[in-house]
């Protein structure tokens, strides 16, 4: 698979995140708006080794200081977060949100990124600054929907988890739509959105971002 023309991006979050990203953006846990009820997903372990990790290219700083989005939908973090997987505190599908942008939009506000092909924190990735070396992504391993490493491939699932890194703070109107599990879902994140008195596309989309057989 090709580089595609429109690069989107996909960050996942608890629904009860929401209102604090639509009046805040997105940032970081050290930010002076960072959120005090801030529902944490994912493997906690993970998250707080960033803050001992040197960003590996410009713009620098630490990987705490970046908010990570891949490059595309139903990571293998997902499937921990709906399956409790390897110690992972489980949350129903759901009640986890897609908040997804593009390439353009992180470009159309000048906000500081890289990005790498594989997990950031696997020593076999290589991380990046030039947009020139988008080419070099597997596109093929990033939009798989099996994605276990094999013979065939021993960083399939590595490659699945590739990364773009925006430092600091992303606005809300950095932000293109939104993606749910369900109906359910969908009609509380649209009455967080009317509060907010924000407008935003939403979709439901179980069976294209979300693990249907689980």
């Amino acid at each position: 698979m090709a580089r595609p023309e429109k690069i989107w991006l996909f960050r996942i979050t608890h629904i009860d995140n929401i209102p604090h990203i639509l009046r805040n953006g997105l940032v970081t846990r050290y930010s002076q708006n960072a959120n005090k009820h801030f529902v944490e997903i994912g493997d906690i372990s993970l998250i707080e080794v960033r803050d001992d990790i040197d960003a590996p290219v410009p713009p620098g700083g630490k990987l705490s200081e970046y908010i990570p989005f891949y490059f595309g939908p139903r990571s293998p973090m997902l499937y921990q977060i709906a399956t409790g997987f390897d110690g992972v505190t489980k949350y129903p599908q759901e009640e986890i949100i897609y908040i997804i942008s593009s390439l353009d939009k992180i470009k159309e506000h000048n906000l500081p990124y890289f990005f790498t092909d594989g997990h950031v924190r696997s020593f076999t990735s290589t991380s990046y600054n030039d947009d020139i070396n988008l080419d070099l992504l597997d596109w093929d391993a990033i939009h798989a929907r099996i994605w276990k490493s094999d013979d065939t491939d021993l960083r399939r699932q590595e490659k699945k988890q590739a990364e773009l890194l925006v430092k600091h703070h992303i606005p809300v109107n950095a932000i293109e739509l939104f993606c749910v599990y369900n109906e359910k879902a969908q009609q509380i994140l649209c009455t967080y959105l009317a509060a907010a008195k924000q407008s935003f596309e939403v979709k439901s989309s179980p069976h294209k971002l979300y693990y249907d057989h689980l």
